[in-house]
């Protein structure tokens, strides 16, 4: 009984138990729902059969714009595929239909390791939150929980890690009633712009940042005027983000900083593509501020859902001194307020003190793990202690050794 107990309480007794086939925690109601003839799970792993679901997909994002994020968009996990699935890699889809209707898409990444087999958020490290594209509604929980048993029924995977879980997205309810959290809770600050009618009425509630950054735009315009603008993407764009991601590399090599996502040339080449094809309905959109001709300071985001999600900035060394990237930021949230179809401003997180100076309000984000098999739980153990005390080690290196340690890119 000691032994048990000791299970239960450091590793988790029912998901032993689920691992083990023991265990069913579904409600009657979920496994009527499950077994219901008019819903249908499959799983589309071959590419010819998701780009064939894209038309679909596209319809069901339409039709529940706030069913998910800007990192749940079909455009994005097609251009993603191309460059970051290979022999270690597999993009699956998960979906659902009610009575023919697609009602659910679950974007998965399945890589194969000495772990074992492990399922992600596919779009990683371009996607900062997950969630699932399901039409919102009473059965919604039922839904995800039907494509769970989908995904238990594939054989392997072992584990199941879902990053980045806002506390207001679809799948936040059942991931926390059916997963085990993994790390600590972090909060995404935003800024909800709807009380303010204008960039005037914006300006009058008096932001702190906002008087240091006036300092800033008189010292940037006097060295040769200074010109923000809102990008959408074309060939301009493609070459605004290959700058920033120069700028952005400069930046952790003299910081030290690690960057395991923007030292890998599949990131660059995926935001390449996705900020040349305007074709794409991605909703990436690039801010630019240039002082005297030349960039000084770069925003790459998305748009989704009248949201504005800030995923990158990166600044020239050339104005470092003058904080060109505190502007850039300001002058972005000011187009927001602008924009007749953007209500919020993401920085994503965490929650930095530079975030929170142009925020109003915090959303809670948590990361979760499901034990599908007995072998998942190495990956379990990596992604909730092994990992996070790695990051925590690297971090108190000295500046030198940390420059030394960072791989090359590629």
């Amino acid at each position: 009984m000691e032994t048990l107990l000791i299970l239960q309480e450091g590793l988790f007794f029912d998901q032993l138990l689920y691992a083990a086939g023991l265990l069913g925690t579904a409600t009657a109601d979920e496994r009527a729902e499950t077994r219901a003839p008019s819903v249908a799970a499959a799983t589309l792993r071959a590419p010819r059969a998701i780009a064939a679901l894209a038309p679909e997909w596209r319809a069901l994002e339409a039709r529940a714009p706030a069913g998910a994020t800007a990192f749940q968009a079909c455009d994005l996990h097609l251009v993603w595929a191309r460059h970051f699935c290979d022999a270690r890699t597999e993009l699956r889809l998960v979906t659902l239909r009610k009575n023919g209707r697609l009602v659910l898409v679950w974007p998965l990444a399945v890589s194969k390791g000495a772990l074992g087999g492990v399922a992600t958020w596919a779009g990683d490290p371009i996607g900062q939150y997950g969630d699932v594209v399901v039409e919102a509604g009473p059965e919604r929980d039922r839904l995800i929980e039907a494509a769970f048993r989908e995904i238990g029924s594939w054989g392997d995977v072992s584990f199941l890690h879902l990053g980045g879980v806002r506390a207001d997205s679809a799948v936040a309810r059942w991931a926390g009633r059916r997963g085990r959290k993994i790390g600590a809770t972090q909060e995404a600050p935003a800024l909800d712009h709807s009380p303010f009618e204008n960039t005037e009425a914006f300006a009058k509630a008096g932001w702190p940042q906002a008087k240091r950054n006036a300092k800033r735009i008189k010292k940037l315009e006097s060295l040769g005027g200074m010109n923000f603008e809102m990008v959408e993407p074309g060939e301009r764009v493609q070459a605004l983000v290959a700058s920033a991601f120069g700028f952005k590399r400069a930046w952790l090599d003299r910081q030290g900083h690690f960057g395991r996502a923007f030292i890998d040339a599949r990131l660059e080449a995926c935001l390449t593509e996705l900020a040349g094809d305007a074709s794409l309905r991605s909703g990436l959109v690039v801010s630019h501020l240039s002082v005297g001709g030349e960039t000084a300071a770069v925003e790459v985001g998305f748009r989704h859902g009248g949201v504005h999600y800030a995923f990158m900035g990166a600044f020239s060394p050339d104005f470092a001194k003058h904080s060109p990237g505190f502007v850039v930021t300001e002058l972005t949230i000011r187009a927001c307020v602008e924009a007749p179809d953007v209500g919020e401003y993401d920085p994503l997180p965490p929650a930095d003190d530079y975030k929170l100076a142009w925020s109003n309000r915090r959303v809670k984000v948590r990361d979760y793990g499901l034990v599908l098999d007995w072998a998942g739980f190495a990956s379990f153990l990596y992604a909730a202690h092994l990992r996070p005390a790695l990051k925590t080690l690297y971090a108190r290196l000295p500046l030198k050794l940390r420059q030394g340690l960072r791989l090359p890119r590629g």
